[in-house]
């Protein structure tokens, strides 16, 4: 296995986790004396950055000294040091994780230190396809094509991996081994445990489509018999990045009806995925309860509400139309076209306009409506005519503040919201405050907007989440996180007062940047 070099002031090798505090010490070593002008740490700093940072941070000089020591940044030269410690056994843990994750960083370095570790148990032959090991294994061992590797049973350590994105010849390799697991007794629907212990399951088929992306090895197992209605393949099919998934799963009388599949294709802004749906059967007004037994009850919501709600554009919502929506269905006691005023989709309200919709509005519909508008004279005078007008305010008016956070165009609605008296605390959907949504989108103004109302950092949503940890998980796993300005958020909270919490992954689950920053700040030179 490879050895990190000395770093430029001495001490250990960096293969220990001893060397990491090595490490930092050498950093805040290198910031002190650059700051004092120090010529060589000037020089460090200047043959890494090119021009000097003013002034050095300590995650500057922890990029310095991890690049000095051989690897291309702090958190890589960590990962690396920490995985050198741990034993094969943990490797191989972590390896399993790491693939069925596509963490590929995590993957490369365990290869580095033992380029066998995916033979070292059958879960991992059928993760990497390493056919010739896992089908000798098979051969000395017929159960072990039935017998659960840590609750997973073998089909579901082959279908969640995400080695085809890596080799393109894997799914040939992934296909044949699937038929040598179901030739030796292999149920091809039985999954894994959501979580560790939970009751709720996730089959092969969802591990190599929605989970993973792997088109072949799904089609493949559709072939075999894998049933289409798992009530989980349909709905993340539509997250792909084509609409070959939702596509497969059709073709294969995937159910539409009953499940909520249709409505996460009306989150997409995608008016051929809308079609696709309504041609294979969708119901342009079947209702979807979209009450949580652990956050509020609501009303049912057809399709049409739900495109308005999402912002989607007149052409999505013509299709609905056309295929029999009902544009006279009230949603939470409004008509559609004061849904889409009160949430200032003025192009769907337009269509609904032409298409001969009811278009009247109470004076709360017409105070909200100038709010998203933006006629904060018309929403003022209004609430001084009308002084009891925020009585009439559903919760769902008084949670919008938690979807409009996700885009930056809302702010001046968020500053007018705040100006007539809305509450900046007041939990939405997953109860997550606006602070938030606007952390998990990486939406930097927004955070400190609310940053400047004195909203409550530490409030928790239902996972858990505040909004440090939202921003810091969203800089790798928001949709939309190359928008966002992720460092910014992080550092604008944490210089706010938000606490640092390793123990709740805060130190393992951000981009490189985010980390390095948090790093600096937990270990401050």
């Amino acid at each position: 296995p490879r050895r990190w070099t000395q770093g430029r002031d001495g001490g250990d090798v960096m293969d220990t986790p001893r060397s990491l505090e090595h490490a930092r010490k050498s950093a805040k070593r290198l910031k002190k004396r650059a700051a004092a002008g120090d010529a060589d740490a000037v020089a460090r700093l200047r043959a890494e950055f090119g021009e000097l940072p003013t002034p050095a941070t300590h995650a500057d000089c922890l990029h310095v000294v991890a690049r000095e020591a051989g690897a291309p940044s702090w958190p890589r030269l960590k990962l690396a040091v920490e995985t050198a410690a741990l034993s094969r056994e943990d490797r191989a843990i972590r390896l399993a994780r790491a693939i069925a994750n596509g963490a590929f960083p995590v993957v490369d370095r365990l290869l580095e230190l033992d380029p066998d570790l995916p033979d070292a148990e059958f879960g991992l032959q059928l993760a990497f396809a390493r056919s010739e090991a896992a089908l000798a294994t098979l051969a000395r061992d017929p159960a072990a094509a039935t017998r659960p590797i840590r609750d997973r049973p073998p089909l579901c350590c082959l279908a969640f991996s995400h080695l085809h994105k890596r080799d393109a010849k894997a799914p040939a390799r992934q296909i044949a081994l699937l038929d040598a697991l179901l030739a030796g007794g292999a149920e091809i629907d039985r999954g894994m445990p959501a979580e560790p212990g939970s009751a709720d399951m996730l089959s092969p088929l969802y591990g190599a489509l929605g989970h993973a992306g792997n088109l072949a090895l799904a089609e493949a197992l559709l072939v075999r018999g894998a049933n289409p209605n798992d009530n989980e393949s349909l709905y993340h099919a539509t997250e792909l990045e084509t609409l070959d998934g939702v596509r497969l799963l059709l073709a294969h009388n995937a159910r539409i009806a009953g499940t909520n599949a249709f409505f996460r294709m009306l989150d997409h802004d995608s008016a051929e995925g809308v079609r696709l749906f309504l041609d294979h059967g969708a119901d342009a007004n079947e209702g979807l309860n979209t009450a949580h037994p652990h956050i509020h009850s609501a009303p049912v919501r057809m399709p049409l509400h739900h495109a308005i709600l999402r912002g989607r554009s007149a052409s999505i919502g013509a299709l609905l139309l056309d295929h029999g929506a009902d544009p006279a269905v009230p949603y939470d006691g409004r008509s559609p076209y004061a849904l889409a005023m009160v949430c200032g989709n003025r192009e769907m309200a337009d269509l609904l306009h032409a298409r001969g919709a009811a278009t009247d509005l109470s004076d709360t519909e017409r105070f909200l409506a100038m709010i998203m508008a933006g006629d904060a004279a018309g929403a003022r005078r209004l609430l001084a005519e009308r002084p009891g007008l925020r009585d009439g305010l559903t919760r769902f008016d008084l949670t919008r503040q938690t979807e409009l956070a996700a885009f930056a165009e809302s702010l001046p609605v968020l500053r007018l919201m705040a100006e007539l008296g809305f509450d900046p605390n007041r939990k939405g959907e997953s109860q997550a405050p606006p602070i938030q949504s606007a952390a998990w989108w990486g939406q930097a103004e927004i955070v400190e907007f609310y940053i400047g109302l004195g909203v409550d950092l530490e409030s928790e949503n239902m996972f858990g989440g505040t909004a440090l940890g939202t921003a810091i998980h969203g800089s790798m796993n928001c949709p939309g996180r190359e928008r966002g300005d992720y460092p910014r958020c992080v550092a604008s909270l944490v210089e706010a007062g938000a606490r640092i919490l390793p123990d709740r992954g805060h130190m393992e689950m951000g981009s490189e940047e985010v980390t390095a920053y948090l790093e600096e700040r937990l270990e401050p030179g």
